[in-house]
């Protein structure tokens, strides 16, 4: 599922001891990037733990390229010879619904599609998860609207989606459902 850059793959092998970090680098729930600069001189753990957004396009690109996840369930950016393990606010991939109708995809927040969805489900804070064959993401909150989803006493039932209708299961603990670690920490 993973595959990198021929240069960060080429750096690696020539570096193949770089430590990890942990705590530098946030995905919040919507997708957006964000550093935790905890080298600063005036880091303040309090005021600065969300970090700042990460905006510049070329930086970006390099990280969605070269975004992978170990068999952990810990996702991170492979920086070069770096692996940089990435805190979570939500998912470890946000889906954006692109278009309209019978047109639209859906796509992560890095730009991959998903492709066809084979099941959906709603966590208790009212998230929904959509799963493919190779992927499984939440929906950013702000796409909600543009799906087709029915109704039954209150309580979402199912999602019509390219044709269609997929049952919507309750997810209780998606980190434990689909297998991966909003906040990975280094083993001891």
């Amino acid at each position: 599922m993973n595959s990198f850059d021929p240069q960060v793959i080429a750096a690696m092998a020539r570096w193949p001891n770089v430590p990890a970090v942990y705590g530098w680098l946030r995905l919040d729930r919507r997708g957006q990037w964000h550093l935790i600069d905890r080298g600063r001189p005036d880091f303040d753990p309090v005021r600065d733990a969300l970090g700042s957004p990460i905006t510049s396009p070329p930086i970006l690109d390099f990280i969605h390229r070269n975004y992978g996840v170990n068999p952990d369930g810990y996702w991170f950016w492979q920086n070069g010879p770096q692996r940089v393990f990435v805190d979570l606010d939500l998912a470890p991939r946000i889906l954006r619904v692109l278009g309209a109708g019978q047109s639209a995809t859906l796509v992560d927040h890095t730009g991959l599609e998903i492709g066809p969805i084979h099941s959906a489900a709603m966590d208790p804070a009212g998230t929904l998860w959509l799963n493919s064959a190779a992927y499984y993401g939440a929906v950013h909150d702000l796409d909600l609207a543009a799906l087709d989803l029915d109704l039954a006493d209150g309580h979402l039932m199912t999602l019509r989606w390219q044709g269609q209708r997929l049952p919507i299961d309750v997810v209780h603990h998606p980190e434990a459902t689909f297998g991966f670690t909003q906040r990975p920490q280094p083993s001891s």
